[in-house]
């Protein structure tokens, strides 16, 4: 078979209630309280494992690496309003075989994921009942164009649930799932090929509108598919450019659920997108979690001094990954790294060390200033640099150096945010409601 052969499948037509899109992706959509997990490059056994733990359920899959094959995934307790009556995933499967299981299980799939082994298309699949109440007629291609899908989605009376990118040299190829819906051409959703976060910014602010499914391209764009809320409210993020640790810290800033994710490399690292929605129910507002924006960094921290302590006033940050450069045999080295810096050797000793930290930085007010303090020995000097990731000239650079007439030998730096921010990437996008 053409591996870019375009594949439609197409169940028999059934009786439909109208259904609002939040109504048919509850998965993605929904706001009730509900246990959820996120993994990150795991195993198909760690996946297995923590299924079978949590009583959870699969919502989003994907493939951070073939050999050996990872994963990263979105689970969902299966119990109350989220529960499905059954569900399954496979992996490693050719296309023919997951034609056979959608007609022995009657199912249809909710995510859908193509990769590549020697040669040859795998898909991974999320699937779940298509009859009784979980019932649509649905259809699911891959290996088409953007301008063939449209058609498809036109010709099909349906909106897309879910998308895949394959690219193939010199041609943007896409994958998806559709569900029939009579009512998907009164706007209350849209799918868009290649477009910039600049581009999706505006978007969001046009109108109450969220992110259903997000892909990222080979050229930092993304495709998107994007729906309109059925109810005045609707908390949600989006992200990009994160880290793995930071998948955690997001959740954590803003109480809601990740229900899409998407791996890519970015600068020879690990990069991910992710979508969340709702919030947990609690005193502090969505709008006061996420008054910090966050922008992922890199501090150099060159010193020649016995110990060297650095820490952000009017600013957070939250250190993922640290790599010495120089100094490693420093006598007595010790370093130690979270929302501070701190880094010593053997009393009295003034080797340099050169210390290079990946980390994300909070601004309390992105628009005013913050405050960086060097805090160190009265020997040798200490030199910070804020580089944007990857790049080797840094944004700036504070010295401290010698003795200052303040008790801790500290020299505090007032630095004007706007002008670090201006050479890094937000990672946060406000709530849209």
């Amino acid at each position: 078979m053409n591996r870019w052969a375009v594949l439609a499948l197409t169940l028999s037509l059934t009786v439909l209630l109208s259904v609002t899109a939040s109504g048919q992706e509850l998965e993605r959509f929904s706001d009730e309280p509900t246990g959820w997990w996120v993994l990150n490059n795991a195993s198909v056994e760690a996946i297995t494992e923590a299924l079978d733990a949590h009583g959870a359920r699969l919502i989003d899959l994907e493939v951070t690496s073939v050999s050996p094959l990872r994963f990263s995934a979105c689970l969902v307790e299966n119990e109350g309003a989220l529960a499905s009556s059954a569900w399954w995933w496979y992996f490693g499967v050719a296309v023919d075989r997951v034609s056979e299981l959608l007609d022995e299980l009657q199912a249809r799939i909710i995510d859908l994921e193509i990769y590549d082994v020697d040669g040859q298309l795998r898909f991974a699949v999320i699937l779940v009942p298509n009859t009784g109440a979980q019932a649509r007629a649905w259809w699911w291609y891959f290996g088409v164009t953007a301008s063939t899908l449209s058609d498809l989605i036109a010709q099909n009376d349906a909106r897309l649930v879910d998308l895949e990118l394959m690219t193939r040299p010199g041609e943007q190829l896409y994958a998806a799932v559709m569900v029939h819906d009579p009512e998907s051409s009164d706007g209350s959703w849209s799918w868009h090929a290649s477009v910039s976060p600049d581009d999706l910014s505006a978007l969001f602010a046009s109108g109450p509108v969220r992110i259903l499914d997000l892909e990222r391209t080979s050229n930092g764009r993304f495709a998107a598919i994007l729906a309109r809320p059925s109810q005045e409210s609707w908390n949600w993020w989006w992200w990009f450019g994160l880290s793995s640790s930071d998948l955690t810290d997001v959740a954590n800033l803003t109480g809601g659920r990740i229900v899409d994710i998407e791996h890519y490399t970015q600068g020879g690292a690990s990069r991910y997108a992710a979508v969340q929605t709702g919030a947990r129910a609690d005193e502090t507002s969505p709008a006061e979690r996420t008054a910090h924006e966050m922008y992922p960094i890199e501090i150099v921290l060159t010193t020649t001094s016995d110990w060297t302590l650095v820490r952000f006033l009017d600013a957070e940050i939250v250190v993922h990954e640290q790599e010495i450069l120089t100094g490693a045999d420093a006598e007595g080295l010790d370093t130690e790294a979270g929302t501070e810096l701190f880094v010593a050797q053997t009393c009295c000793d003034t080797a340099s060390v050169q210390i290079r930290f990946r980390a994300d930085l909070y601004l309390s007010d992105p628009s005013d200033s913050f405050r960086l303090q060097i805090e160190k020995g009265h020997i040798g000097q200490t030199e910070i640099a804020l580089h944007a990731p990857g790049d080797p000239d840094p944004i700036a650079t504070y010295s401290h150096s010698g003795v200052v007439d303040d008790p801790g030998n500290t020299r505090t730096f007032t630095i004007y945010a706007p002008y670090v921010t201006s050479n890094l990437t937000c990672v946060l996008a406000s709530p849209m409601e």
